[in-house]
């Protein structure tokens, strides 16, 4: 299947959400403890298919967090997965929220590195109340190539098959353990290079080519392949989802170790070093 839509497919995985935040809307006021609340318990990116993010994603979690501790008033978010610079540049998380009080919420992170992980260029973050509020750049927890191309298959095999044959050939015996497996290889022809590296992301004029903001360090192939790297509860193997479309998805696991110990082994140069093959295969689990 090709993969000729820049805006998926989208990988998603469950990162670990750290810090906290402050809140006031002028009647309630307090903090909340992401590092408790959201953990490594939702995921980077859960969308329908409307591109609205859904409830075990970090961004309705998070969302789901302020109302409950604006209990004075009523609160609700509606928070969808936009592409304000077209489908080729990264999504960003857009909020908007309704408040019976008519007043906007101000947000204190405890740094800025924390409200990063929500997309946010700054510790200070204020919800405006009947105005949408796009975050400034991606969320932690997924990552997009954002090129057209290449393909994205799938491949039945079964490596647990003994065979037998007696001496003259008279008699032949199979012994199957196990059901099929099936990997899942992805090729991607031309990631831009800001969209593999931090180094690279931060670099001003790599930055502005993939039509990234240099301050988001997330939505890095680098940061999938850590993730990949990185076990969920003490030793599994890390899901990840794949969406193919808004709303779309099949759980997958990268279990290659030559392919998740080094980014570069999974990366081809296509031009000036700016531009990337990036090719890798998956376990898919359906």
């Amino acid at each position: 299947m090709a993969t000729n839509y820049p805006s998926h497919p989208v990988f998603a995985w469950r990162p670990t959400i750290t810090g906290t935040v402050d809140y006031d809307d002028g009647t309630d006021s307090g903090t909340i403890d992401l590092a408790t609340d959201i953990a490594s318990s939702y995921w980077g990116w859960s969308s329908n298919a409307s591109n609205v993010a859904q409830s075990d994603s970090v961004q309705a979690r998070f969302a789901a967090l302020l109302v409950a501790a604006l209990s004075s008033s009523t609160v609700s978010f509606v928070i969808t997965y936009t592409w304000p610079d077209g489908t080729a540049a990264p999504p960003v998380a857009s909020y908007a929220m309704t408040h019976s009080g008519n007043v906007n919420v101000d947000l204190t992170f405890s740094s800025a590195d924390v409200a990063a992980q929500f997309g946010f260029d700054g510790a200070s973050v204020t919800l405006t109340y009947l105005t949408d509020k796009a975050a400034d750049f991606t969320d932690a927890g997924h990552w997009q190539p954002s090129c057209r191309g290449g393909y994205d298959e799938r491949w039945d095999s079964n490596p647990n098959i003994g065979v037998t044959e007696s001496n003259d050939g008279s008699t032949r015996k199979i012994r199957v353990w196990g059901d099929d497996l099936t990997d899942r290889p992805f090729m991607f022809p031309t990631v831009m290079v800001a969209n593999v590296r931090a180094d690279a992301a931060a670099d001003a004029s790599m930055a502005a080519a993939a039509q990234r903001d240099v301050s988001d360090p997330n939505s890095l192939l680098a940061n999938m392949v850590s993730a990949a790297r990185t076990p969920e509860n003490t030793d599994d193997a890390r899901a990840f989802r794949v969406y193919t479309a808004a709303g779309t998805y099949r759980t997958c696991y990268w279990l290659r170790k030559d392919e998740i110990q080094a980014v570069q082994s999974i990366c081809s140069n296509k031009s000036a070093r700016r531009i990337w093959e990036v090719s890798f295969t998956m376990r898919d689990d359906g």
